[in-house]
């Protein structure tokens, strides 16, 4: 998961009848991680990480992911670019079909499906050098987007 202090991996202890966007959405002012690295160098057995600290997770094949971007008659996919502090979130997001993303987004508090991504974000590594890497989805949490666009 990417943080406002950077990228830190773990495994996050998500109850296993929830889906991993329902945990996240539920208020928990903390998430219990397990063996914790931080920035690839520091290894820790436990980390209690701030939700408001969390800017976006990429869930891996073992979390239970619902299928969020069908759509039906009040739906339609859109391509998206979200802009964070530290970096960009491009891909496809579900919407009500009569919607703004930016109204939508903007007026949140929760964290948001998108699939079909392409990351890039400032690793704290080579100066000007953004890690940018494609991911089948994430889940971001729209309390930290700078800007977000349409995209055609």
């Amino acid at each position: 998961m990417f943080t406002r202090a950077g990228w830190i991996e773990g495994k996050l202890h998500v109850p296993e009848s929830m889906p991993l966007l329902d945990f996240l959405n539920s208020k928990n002012t903390f998430f219990n991680l397990t063996d914790v690295r931080i920035g690839g160098d520091t290894k820790l057995k436990f980390l209690a990480l701030s939700r408001a600290g969390i800017v976006f997770v990429e869930p891996t094949t073992e979390e239970k992911i619902e299928a969020m971007l069908r759509t039906s008659s009040r739906t339609k996919l859109r391509q998206v670019s979200c802009l964070f502090d530290g970096g960009m979130v491009m891909g496809t997001l579900a919407i009500g079909a009569d919607h703004r993303v930016s109204d939508d987004l903007m007026a949140s508090q929760d964290f948001v499906l998108l699939g079909n991504c392409t990351v890039g974000v400032d690793d704290h590594g080579t100066p000007g050098q953004p890690k940018m890497e494609s991911v089948t989805s994430l889940l971001f949490q729209t309390t930290h987007l700078v800007a977000v666009a349409e995209m055609g």
